[in-house]
């Protein structure tokens, strides 16, 4: 209890991160007098409201300010993630309250996580995040290409066909402006980390309102584990507009990534196993690509003074090959040849994976008043299509020799010859889903009423051949009530359900069910400062139905699953960010935590894996001058995360730890919108030891967290 007590009061007085500074660096150099929107879901570049109040559009499906929103919303800048020295989605994610860390095989730049005691997409090892609006499997985040990274914590998402028990994550990419300027940025670390990246946006024609971006950048994430991972992204996209009649934009993404899969090390006597954290146990030969190719359309034209409609077209097309060597099973009988911690390795080889994806949505907003009552109408369909095709082929166990943690011999297992064909297989995905959505958002007085409907048609068959479909419909409503107490408070409560696709492999021939959720939820939110800090406490019960367990008719293969049993988690989560002053900003997030399993076969009252019962992020920065022309700044964080378990039985511990870094910078105004700016990061000051995750939740595959990592970065905005 007194640890509870404890964390409460440090939120309470802690600190978190800013947004101003950042939102200086991103000031055009030349302004032009009309402004081009974007997309409808972002909001302006100059909110009059702090940053992390731009999110509530997934809940309601059109941008406004989440003290008049009745759910739990949230977002991160990416420019105050650079601010914090940040890089991945789990950095970002880590200033959002109830939101944890969780573990994939796809690479650093592909992060997974669980909301609300929620795992995205089950921890099926694919990640599936909204980029723009739009759910993309495994969609890697690349940082010069996301503007904001928004959350909506609990189901009832207003975008997209699906909406995950625990919730939302959609990263809002950067589009072209009605303005001059640019960037250069280039950063290197320890363990050969290092990132380069170009931003360029001009305007083509002013009278026409034409502009284009064009996004460059290459990455080498950190091979502290000797585990190289490269990337090279370019994005480009042009947007063209009159006044407010009309906005339309086209745009390319394309991304060539290099991994190593990390499958991390294992578990010994209930924790992770006593080995040097950058123990890889992979063959070197084990690597993979992935390459995206994404082609993304939108229009939206005003039909009358109050009524708009929004058409948005995204598709994409991936093409991967992946070498894997992993440890699996658990540990080997001790016997004469047979030493303490040995363990089986497995080996595989998927030559040519292809996944496509269209997504087609339109929707109709329209602002109505009557008798004083305004009526915010929200109308859509979404149209989405997911095909895979997945070869893969087995690396038979005699090819793959035991392999002791504390002895290791690297060598023994060889990758298949080209050409040879061993225990192939196929994985096939279709999922084809229709929705249809309609919401009104009634403002009376000091109340604001939201009431929705989204009916779901959608057919879904993943598996090998043979796997005979899922065909399901269902409705999923949705209610919230906010009632202002004064121009600073707001209380609010809302009942909002979901449903979302199990996109799992299962040892029948039957493809499984979608999970569904149920959330019921209480909240106050807040303005200090004169709108300077916003905070926000909420109170919730999550409920989930058809989740996912590992099949255990075949224990040992960890990528078979069966629907069994429900869940329920429920919580407190409290956040502050915003200026104290004109010299301090802070962010804070804690969370409260108690997710369990209610029926299941083998695991019923278990805790769920990677889910600690308390989490603490706290983010300072210290402004040194406030009158200079030169800016000094300092910023300090702290991350604690409690005790959890790393597999579904609650037989492995990953300990608490509490995570400490620090940013100090330089920026100077060179005049005419230019400026430059000298960052020094250090992540894990400390260098403490800790464990982030397990994958898939099996114990055999626990991810380290990274020691003390230093880091330089030089920015010049023009």
């Amino acid at each position: 209890m007194h640890h509870s007590l404890y964390w409460a009061t440090a939120v309470a007085c802690g600190a978190a991160m800013p947004a101003a500074w950042a939102q200086a660096d991103a000031t055009p150099s030349t302004t032009i007098t009309t402004t081009l929107p974007v997309v409808e879901i972002k909001a302006s570049s100059t909110p009059a409201l702090p940053a992390a109040q731009r999110a509530s559009s997934l809940a309601t499906g059109s941008a406004g300010s989440t003290m008049d929103t009745p759910f739990s919303v949230s977002s991160m800048p990416t420019e105050d993630l650079r601010a914090q020295g940040g890089t991945s989605l789990q950095d970002a994610l880590r200033n959002v309250p109830g939101v944890q860390a969780d573990s994939g095989f796809n690479g650093a730049h592909t992060q997974f996580f669980s909301i609300r005691g929620a795992i995205a997409d089950s921890g099926t090892g694919s990640n599936r995040v909204l980029r723009d609006g739009v759910r993309l499997s495994n969609y890697p985040f690349v940082r010069a290409f996301i503007d904001s990274v928004d959350v909506l914590r609990g189901p009832g998402a207003a975008l997209g066909v699906r909406s995950e028990p625990g919730g939302t994550v959609n990263l809002v990419t950067q589009q072209p402006q009605l303005a001059n300027f640019g960037s250069a940025t280039l950063s290197a670390g320890a363990s050969s980390a290092r990132e380069a990246s170009v931003d360029l946006n001009r305007v083509l024609s002013t009278e026409r309102e034409l502009a284009v971006r064009l996004i460059a950048t290459h990455s080498a994430a950190s091979e502290w584990r000797h585990v190289p991972d490269k990337l090279d992204g370019l994005k480009l996209g042009v947007a063209q507009s009159d006044g407010d009649r009309y906005h339309l934009r086209a745009g390319v993404e394309l991304t060539n990534q290099r991994y190593r899969p990390d499958y991390g090390v294992p578990a010994l006597g209930g924790r992770p196993v006593a080995v040097p954290l950058d123990h890889q146990f992979a063959e070197p030969w084990a690597d993979s690509t992935t390459r995206n190719r994404i082609v993304d359309l939108h229009g939206d034209v005003a039909l009358g003074d109050a009524t708009r409609l929004n058409v948005d077209y995204t598709h994409l097309q991936a093409t991967s090959t992946s070498l894997k060597s992993f440890i699996t099973g658990a540990p080997k009988p001790v016997t004469s040849t047979t030493p303490f911690g040995t363990f089986g390795r497995g080996a595989a080889w998927e030559p040519g994976t292809d996944r496509q994806i269209d997504s087609l949505a339109a929707s109709l907003t329209s602002t109505q008043v009557q008798g004083g009552v305004t009526h915010r109408l929200f109308g859509g369909i979404d149209y989405y299509k997911e095909t895979l095709h997945q070869p893969s082929l087995a690396i038979p166990a005699s090819s793959s020799p035991n392999i002791n943690v504390f002895t290791p011999v690297w060598g023994l297992v060889t990758p298949p010859p080209p050409g040879v064909v061993l225990a192939p297989g196929l994985t096939t995905q279709n999922l084809e889903s229709v929705a249809l959505s309609a919401q009104d958002q009634v403002d009376m007085g000091a109340w604001t009423l939201v009431a929705g409907l989204r009916y779901t048609q959608q057919k879904f068959v993943y598996g090998a051949v043979g796997t005979q479909p899922v065909d399901e419909s269902r409705w999923s409503p949705k209610l919230g009530a906010l009632y202002r107490l004064s121009d600073a408070d707001s209380v609010y409560a809302n009942v909002a359900t979901g449903m979302a696709p199990n996109q799992v492999a299962s040892s029948s021939n039957q493809s499984l069910p979608s999970r569904r959720s149920a959330q019921v939820e209480l909240g106050w939110k807040s303005l200090w400062q004169g709108g300077k800090l916003v905070s926000d406490v909420a109170v919730y019960r999550l409920d989930q139905r058809n989740m996912i367990s590992a099949d255990q008719s075949t224990p040992n293969n960890n990528f078979d699953f069966t629907v069994d049993g429900s869940g329920r988690s429920q919580g407190l989560e409290a956040s502050l960010s915003g200026d104290v002053n004109e010299r301090l900003s802070v962010r804070a997030a804690y969370a409260y935590t108690h997710a369990r399993v209610l029926d299941n076969s083998v695991f019923a009252g278990k805790t769920v894996p990677n889910v600690a019962a308390q989490t603490l992020s706290l983010w300072g920065h210290y402004r040194w001058a406030v009158a200079s022309d030169v800016q000094w700044r300092t910023g300090v964080g702290v991350y604690a995360q409690g005790a959890r378990y790393a597999d579904r039985a609650n037989t492995v511990v990953l300990p608490g730890y509490v995570r400490l870094d620090l940013t100090h910078s330089w920026r100077k105004p060179l005049g005419a919108g230019e400026s430059l700016e000298l960052q020094l990061a250090v992540h894990n000051l400390l260098d403490k030891a800790y464990y982030v995750s397990s994958h898939l939740h099996v114990s055999t595959w626990i991810m380290p967290g990274e020691g003390r990592r230093v880091s330089v970065m030089g920015r010049y905005h023009f």
